[in-house]
């Protein structure tokens, strides 16, 4: 039987590794597809090389992925899971307060960024219930 603070130990993990892998694939796929498309206008910065910015993605994202995983742990550790809701907030407050403490010339592209904050952190959550470590 696992503990819940064995459940908010792997949640808070899961959430400060792999969101940042997810965040960073999820922007490599949208710019990939801009390109094969031939839409690169409707990116906001000319992409010269993809695992640069998805490096630079990865490495942005470490910090918001901390705060969710951070919260998410706490809640975790009291209850022994959270729904998808739950998640999809945290992550986006987690990157609305990202975003003001640390540098993104994307002023724009925040509202699509937060969206995909929360798309990541669904992507998280399910991964975490499928591998059971929080209860659906």
């Amino acid at each position: 039987m696992i503990s819940n603070a064995q459940r908010a130990l792997w949640t808070f993990l899961i959430y400060a590794l792999v969101a940042p892998f997810f965040a960073a694939l999820a922007v490599l796929v949208l710019i990939a597809l801009t390109w094969t498309f031939n839409l690169t206008s409707l990116l906001p910065v000319e992409v010269t090389s993809l695992g640069e910015v998805a490096l630079a993605v990865f490495v942005w994202s470490i910090v918001p992925a901390v705060l969710t995983a951070l919260a998410l742990a706490g809640v975790v550790w009291r209850t022994g899971g959270f729904n998808w809701l739950l998640a999809v907030v945290v992550a986006i407050i987690a990157f609305a307060i990202a975003a003001m403490v640390l540098p993104l010339d994307l002023d724009h592209a925040r509202p699509y960024l937060a969206f995909l904050a929360g798309i990541v952190a669904l992507m998280v959550r399910q991964a975490l219930v499928q591998a059971d470590i929080i209860v659906e």
